[in-house]
C-alpha cells in the first residue's frame, strides 16, 4: 500500500473513535495487497480499494479512467463522497470546470459541511477564475475548521487573486505560525510583500548590432507607483541613438482597474524631435480576464512623425497554464503616406519561484513601429523573423534584474542580421 493511501485511510477515521470493527477494517485493508486480486464486482467492501486505484490513476494523469472507476464506486455506494470529490478534481485538472462544479454543488447540497468538498470547490472556482466564489467556499470551510492550514492556504490564494494583499498576508502569517516549515506559504508571503511595494525606480539599456549598419542604442530611466485610482502608473525617459542621430522621449503608462478582471492600458508620449521617436504617441487597450485563466485584449496605438502618421491596431489572447504563460499578439499598421505592415508575436513564458521570476521566449515575424521603438516612422513591408530570450528574477529582496538576447533576420537585407542585447535593474520599495 502506498503512503498516500494510508494517509487517506487514517484521515477517513481520524475524527472517529477506533472501535474494534474499525481496527479490523484497517487490518483488512493493510493486508489486502498480500491476497490474490479479485474482481470488484458489486461488493461494497471493495470500494476503498477501488478508490485507491482511482486516485493512483488520477495522479498518473489517467483522468478518464479514474472518473470511470469513481462512477463504478458510486453505483455501488452513492454516499461514497470521496469518489465524487476526486471525480470533480479530475474535471478541474482537465479544465472541464462546469462538470466538476456541478458535481460538488450537488454533493454540498447533501452534505454542506463536507470539508474536502468545500476545499475542492474553492480550488475549482479559483482555477476557473471565479476568485470571489473561491474565497466564499474557503471561508465556509474555515468556519468548520478555522486552524486548517490547507483551507487557510486556499483563502490566501483567493485573496491574492483578488489583489487583497494585506488580508492575504495576515492569513499567510497565521499559516506560518501553525507550520513554519510550509515553504509554499513562505513563498507566497514574499510575493505579497512585493505586491504591496507601491514604488519602483529602474534603468535599462538595449543595443542592436547589425552586419551592415552602426549599432542602435536605447537607454531608459523610469519611476513607477501603484495608485488606488489609476492602478500602476509609470513615468519614463528614453534616449535613443540611431544612424548617428540622437533623440529623447518622455512617456507615461497607466493601468487603471475597471472592476474584477478588467483593466485598461493607457500610454502617452512626447519627443521634441521626431527622427527617432514619434513627436506624439498615445495608446489605449482594454484587457479582460476570462474563466480558466484566459485573458483577451484589444486596442490601438497612434504615432505622429513629421511626415507620417501611424495607426496601429493590436490585441492579444493569453493563457496561464500552471507555471506557463502563452500570449499571441498581432500588430496591424496603417500609414498615412505609405503601405501598411503586419507583425505577429508569440510569447512563451515559464514561471519559477514567483510571478517576478520567469524565463520568456519571444518569437516574431514582421515589423511594428510600436514594438521596434528605434525604427521611427520607417515602415517596411518586408519579411523578417525574430527570436528573443528574456530572463528576470528578484535578488536581495528588493532588486529586480533582467537580461535578454535576441536575433532578427531581414530577408530583404536592409541592415543585415540584427543581434540584440538587453539588460535592466529596478529597485522596489
Amino acid at each position: 500500500m502506498k503512503t498516500e493511501q494510508l494517509l487517506f485511510l487514517f484521515n477517513s477515521i481520524r475524527r472517529k473513535p477506533l472501535t474494534i470493527s474499525a481496527l479490523l477494517f484497517l487490518a483488512a485493508v493493510l493486508f489486502s495487497n498480500t491476497l490474490p486480486a479479485q474482481d470488484h464486482g458489486n461488493n461494497p467492501h471493495n470500494t476503498d480499494q477501488m478508490f485507491f486505484q482511482a486516485r493512483e490513476l488520477a495522479f498518473e494523469g489517467e483522468t478518464q479512467q479514474a472518473r470511470q472507476l469513481c462512477r463504478e464506486i458510486l453505483e455501488i455506494n452513492s454516499a461514497y463522497h470521496d469518489a465524487t470529490v476526486l471525480m470533480a478534481r479530475t474535471y478541474g485538472w482537465d479544465e472541464e470546470y462546469e462538470e466538476g462544479l456541478e458535481l460538488l454543488t450537488d454533493l454540498l447540497a447533501q452534505e454542506p459541511r463536507h470539508i474536502e468538498a468545500l476545499l475542492a470547490m474553492s480550488d475549482l472556482q479559483r482555477w476557473a477564475g471565479n476568485y470571489q466564489e473561491s474565497l466564499h467556499y474557503a471561508n465556509l470551510a474555515l468556519e468548520l475548521e478555522p486552524e486548517n492550514t490547507n483551507l487557510l492556504m486556499r483563502k490566501a490564494k483567493a485573496l491574492i487573486a483578488l489583489e487583497e494583499y494585506e488580508e492575504a498576508a495576515e492569513v499567510l502569517n497565521k499559516v506560518l505560525e501553525t507550520d513554519p516549515t510550509l515553504e509554499e506559504a513562505d513563498n507566497l508571503l514574499d510575493q505579497v510583500a512585493r505586491k504591496t511595494m507601491k514604488n519602483h525606480v529602474g534603468v535599462g539599456y538595449r543595443v542592436d548590432l547589425f552586419d551592415d549598419a552602426n549599432p542602435w542604442h536605447l537607454f531608459y530611466a523610469e519611476y513607477g507607483q501603484r495608485t488606488n485610482t489609476f492602478g500602476k502608473v509609470i513615468g519614463r525617459v528614453n534616449y535613443g541613438r540611431r544612424f548617428g542621430q540622437d533623440g529623447f522621449q518622455v512617456e507615461a503608462d497607466a493601468y487603471p482597474p475597471l472592476g474584477p478582471g478588467r483593466y485598461l492600458y493607457l500610454n502617452a508620449g512626447y519627443s521634441p524631435d521626431d527622427h527617432i521617436f514619434p513627436k506624439y504617441r498615445a495608446g489605449l487597450e482594454l484587457f479582460q480576464r476570462l474563466p480558466a485563466d484566459w485573458e483577451i485584449s484589444a486596442g490601438l496605438r497612434m504615432l505622429r512623425f513629421a511626415e507620417t502618421d501611424l495607426l496601429i491596431l493590436t490585441g492579444s489572447i493569453s493563457k496561464y497554464y500552471g507555471k506557463y504563460y502563452f500570449s499571441f499578439r498581432p500588430y496591424f499598421t496603417l500609414a498615412s503616406d505609405m503601405p501598411g505592415a503586419q507583425s505577429y508575436f508569440l510569447t512563451l513564458r515559464r514561471y519559477f519561484t514567483s510571478p517576478d521570476h520567469h524565463l520568456s521566449l519571444i518569437l516574431g515575424t514582421g515589423f511594428s513601429a510600436d514594438e521596434d521603438a528605434l525604427v521611427g516612422g520607417q515602415i517596411y513591408d518586408i519579411e523578417s523573423n525574430r527570436i528573443m530570450l528574456m530572463y528576470q528574477q528578484i535578488v536581495s529582496g528588493n532588486f529586480l534584474v533582467k537580461a535578454g538576447a535576441g536575433y532578427s533576420h531581414y530577408q530583404d537585407e536592409i541592415w543585415g542580421n540584427q543581434y540584440t542585447l538587453e539588460a535592466g535593474v529596478a529597485y522596489l520599495f
